[in-house]
């Protein structure tokens, strides 16, 4: 393991060339969620809306944001690669700003549908900002330091997402004490006013971005084609298959793209069960569910900042196995603690629905009494390791997309991986909620999901054929170089 490289990623913070691209990126991400949680509680919880039950505003929120994901990725794919990456980071920070400045009206009126519309725009925000982002990355990153890199950013987005639904939380809770205090004149002013300042101070940091240069002149001299191609972009079905034939003519690109959309469908899946898991099986609180949340995001940033000092300079994809092993064990291992805490009985066995009611029906606890209570904290490390694994796993396939992409394909790589993502967690919804509809408990689905990680290994060992000779060789190379750290 390499301490001092990991020491080194840190650095890149505070460099021009990464250290201004990482706040704006930061900032975006908390803003999204900030202001997608914030309607969320606002729906579910104090407005009446005939049109939409307050059961229903998660979910109607969730598909809203994703949408503009399948709609527009390839566009933004396309942007990004013919046209100034900069340019474009900056001007998704413009277009931020007057999406939250439309929220403003929305929040001062209480009109709901123009909180939606928003909700949709900021999927649109993120839809343009993200392949931008990953292929902004190898352009001003050396080789060496990538991985580093985009460990930062996996973190900081994991992060930024924590951060985000947080604040949510408090700025809707606390709305009425801080109207009455700052005297505004409505009381979700605090959340509308945060969002833009949000978006201002996302915008002045992005002008320090380094100037990043298109990867074609074509753009410059044949400005009709250049309108050609984005719009090819507006039919992401086409330029999605074209982007997965492209990523064909290189070995192991696609299988990557599908092993980054794997780690997007099993974090789906935890982050759509952690109310239920909390309510039904753990008996927590609301506060126990959100403690669940901050475990596991920390725990995806805490994998995804070791990837940097794990990594072998030759063998780096050896963590993609390393990260799908620990990820298997740990998940299984929750499913039977859970179980045995919950059911005391055969995970095997399907539980009776009088069984079911009966679980679900206890008494909720606080976080002191759930951190009281034996088992508990076992979960919690389960929950806390399998995150850390999943950000090792998902780094190097990253990191592996933009170091082998064309310069002027990564983007639309980055894109069609985009839409990929999209449709596997709505997928993971799907079928989640099919296999709880069939009975199945949350700890069987938790059983379920780690098995399927062993599928995926023989999946990505035979897609990537460098996968396993660089994880044994860095088995290897870690016991022949063993130092005792003590």
């Amino acid at each position: 393991m390499n301490l001092e490289s990991n020491h080194d990623q840190f650095k890149l913070i505070t460099q021009k060339r990464f250290g201004p691209f990482f706040g704006t990126q930061f900032l975006g991400a908390c803003n999204d969620n900030l202001y997608k949680f914030a309607v969320t509680l606002l729906i579910t919880y104090q407005w009446r809306i005939d049109w939409l039950p307050p059961s229903l505003a998660g979910l109607v929120i969730g598909a809203v944001f994703i949408l503009p994901f399948v709609l527009f990725s390839a566009f933004s794919g396309i942007l990004a690669d013919h046209y100034n990456k900069t340019r474009v980071l900056q001007g998704v920070k413009v277009l931020e700003i007057v999406i939250m400045s439309i929220a403003y009206f929305g929040f001062s009126q209480h009109v709901a549908t123009v909180l939606l519309v928003c909700i949709f725009l900021m999927g649109l925000h993120s839809t343009l900002f993200g392949p931008a982002k990953y292929a902004y990355l190898p352009v001003h990153i050396s080789k060496a330091e990538l991985m580093g890199a985009n460990a930062l950013v996996e973190a900081g987005t994991f992060l930024a997402i924590l951060l985000g639904n947080l604040l949510g939380g408090v700025l809707i809770s606390n709305q009425l004490g801080i109207a009455a205090f700052m005297k505004f004149s409505f009381p979700e002013q605090s959340v509308a006013l945060f969002c833009i300042l949000l978006s201002l101070t996302g915008l002045l940091i992005s002008l320090f971005i380094p100037y990043s240069k298109s990867n074609s002149t074509f753009d410059e001299f044949n400005p009709i084609g250049s309108k050609k191609n984005l719009l090819k972009g507006l039919n992401p079905w086409s330029q999605t298959l074209r982007s997965l034939r492209q990523s064909d003519q290189i070995q192991g690109m696609r299988t990557a793209l599908y092993g980054i959309s794997w780690m997007w469908f099993y974090g789906a899946v935890f982050l759509s069960l952690f109310p239920s898991f909390s309510k039904d099986l753990l008996h927590g609180n609301s506060d126990v569910a959100s403690m669940l949340l901050v475990v596991f995001s920390i725990g995806i940033g805490i994998g995804s900042l070791l990837c940097n000092s794990l990594k072998h300079p030759i063998y780096e994809l050896s963590l993609v196995f390393l990260g799908l092993i620990g990820m298997t064990i740990f998940t299984i291992d929750l499913a039977f603690t859970v179980n045995t805490q919950a059911y005391a009985d055969n995970l095997f066995r399907l539980q009776p629905p009088s069984q079911l009611l009966n679980i679900a029906s206890q008494p909720l606890v606080s976080i002191t009494v759930f951190l009281s209570r034996s088992g508990n904290f076992h979960v919690l490390m389960d929950l806390g390791f399998l995150s850390a694994f999943i950000g090792i796993f998902s780094v190097p396939l990253y990191t592996f997309i933009q170091t082998y992409s064309p310069s002027d394909q990564c983007a639309q790589t980055i894109a069609a991986n985009n839409i990929l993502n999209a449709l596997f967690m709505i997928g993971s919804a799907v079928i989640v909620g099919f296999l709880l509809s069939i009975g199945l408990t949350i700890a069987q689905v938790f059983l379920l999901l780690g098995v399927s990680n062993i599928i995926c290994i023989f999946f990505l060992a035979k897609g990537l054929p460098d996968l396993q000779n660089h994880f044994f060789a860095w088995v290897k190379n870690l016991i022949v170089n063993f130092k005792n750290p003590f």
